[in-house]
């Protein structure tokens, strides 16, 4: 008895015992069926990893108040900014790449890392006034349009954020 596996006309892998032996039991049939099994097995376990290795998209516009997204963010020259009084209608940032921009604060994400659905950033930040220096932020991945900010000294306290769109 031997196992044959193939991909079908779907696209599927499919495996099967057959019970006709194989043409060559010789030693190089042998050999050809370790490489293919060893392959078959490198290219299942390279995508399982490449999906986890997926990371949550945090660039866009976010809120604490979903509904008062026109009131904190506008468009200019094509560029996403705060309207002029902003933190009157919640908190919010922007993240584009590795830039994450509070009204009254800037920062570099330096390091980024996400485990078991928790992103954890450390970014670099300064105000206008001051350098704040290094920042460690932990935020839950709700969805795709939500996290919660987290505190991992207070988990009883959270903060949610919501992705605005335009």
């Amino acid at each position: 008895m031997r196992l044959l596996i193939f991909i079908n006309s779907l696209g599927e892998f499919v495996m099967q015992f057959a019970d006709t032996p194989a043409r060559s039991e010789g030693p190089m049939n042998h050999v050809i069926l370790r490489s293919v099994g060893v392959g078959i097995l490198l290219f299942c376990a390279c995508a399982l990893f490449s999906v986890s290795a997926i990371a949550f998209d945090l660039n866009g516009n976010w809120s604490t108040e979903p509904s008062n997204c026109d009131k904190i963010f506008e468009m200019k020259n094509n560029v996403v900014s705060f309207t002029h009084n902003a933190e009157v209608f919640g908190d919010a940032f922007i993240v584009e790449g590795d830039r994450l921009r509070g009204p009254g604060n800037i920062c570099k994400i330096t390091n980024r890392k996400e485990t078991n659905g928790i992103l954890h950033l450390i970014a670099s930040c300064t105000t206008n006034i001051a350098a704040l220096g290094t920042q460690e932020l932990s935020a839950k991945i709700d969805n795709d349009n939500q996290i919660t900010r987290i505190f991992p000294s207070f988990p009883q306290i959270g903060i949610p954020y919501f992705r605005c769109k335009f």
